[in-house]
């Protein structure tokens, strides 16, 4: 409920502050053909998402169909943007995975890099748009405070990656291995982890698949802020969405409604737009992404409706 009340009040404060007038006329001239380039992005993401978690399964030996897999990531979107936590959608592919892998644990390892290859590809957008977009970009708030912070915070993540045994001897000098219900999922992590360390070919090519999701995710905020007619630079937009994204990851608001709408305002006052401009960009571009997940609870009720068996 704090979660609710921290979105409630940030929607709340802006909605009160902006022209609603003004925020209206921009929503209702928007260009259909454009919204329409932007769902079809946004089927683009929802594809390769899949695509890499189906690598990931494969690696660890684990072969499963685009049909399947894509039916279990429409409900875990569903989940996503309807729960009030932005990982929901992660417990359903959890619980999907392990059917696959016949173990909860490993199915969680699977998940876990695919988050990880995403967020990283997202810091990778970041620092890309901050390094290239010049002095009209690097001056939004917190960009090199956010980009800085994950860049320690992967490196440290690639070093135990990278270095066999690092894990085990942070575990051992914590203690927390003489605990056994915390040593034997740790084992099973560390084996999959082993998998991955010994297929880096397939990580590269999953991290590639991740780079390439976000930017279709900054093309597709790209094309609703254009049917808008708002005249956001691309450079602009390559270092806003990923700083966003990375942003609203904090769990205080309810899937970080308010929060991402307060950044988006605060950026496009940075870059001369104005804050209705920021409201409809952001409010349209998550509400689209709201509706198309609708899809998600139809795959999730057709789950729940039990078969009826054949008369004797």
């Amino acid at each position: 409920m704090a979660k609710v009340g921290v979105s409630l009040a940030l929607l709340a404060y802006l909605l009160a502050t902006t022209g609603l007038d003004a925020l209206l006329r921009r929503v209702r001239g928007g260009n259909p053909a454009l919204f329409a380039a932007a769902v079809f992005l946004y089927a683009g993401m929802f594809a390769l998402s899949t695509w890499r978690w189906r690598l990931l399964l494969q690696a660890q030996g684990f072969p499963a169909s685009m049909r399947r897999l894509s039916a279990s990531y429409l409900v875990a979107t569903f989940f996503n943007n309807f729960l009030p936590s932005n990982i929901g959608g992660d417990v359903i592919r959890v619980r999907d995975g392990s059917r696959l892998t016949g173990s909860t644990t490993t199915s969680l390892a699977v998940v876990a890099i695919d988050r990880i290859l995403g967020l990283g590809a997202l810091w990778v957008l970041g620092v890309t748009a901050f390094v290239l977009g010049g002095p009209s970009v690097r001056h939004l708030a917190g960009a090199r405070v956010v980009l800085l912070g994950l860049g320690l915070v992967f490196a440290g993540i690639a070093y135990v990656f990278l270095r066999p045994g690092t894990a085990g001897r942070l575990m051992v000098r914590s203690g927390l291995v003489r605990f056994d219900w915390i040593r034997g999922p740790f084992e099973v992590v560390q084996q999959a982890v082993r998998v991955y360390r010994e297929q880096m070919d397939t990580v590269w090519m999953a991290l590639a698949a991740s780079i390439a999701l976000q930017t279709l995710v900054v093309w597709y905020f790209y094309a609703v802020a254009h049917a808008l007619h708002i005249p956001l630079a691309l450079s602009a937009c390559f270092l806003m969405v990923p700083l966003c994204t990375l942003v609203q990851t904090v769990p205080v608001s309810f899937n970080g409604w308010g929060v991402r709408e307060s950044v988006f305002v605060l950026y496009f006052k940075q870059v001369g737009l104005s804050q209705d401009s920021a409201l409809a960009f952001s409010l349209v571009g998550a509400g689209l992404v709201l509706l198309l997940s609708l899809s998600g609870a139809l795959v999730w009720a057709s789950r729940r409706t039990p078969t009826p068996h054949p008369a004797a």
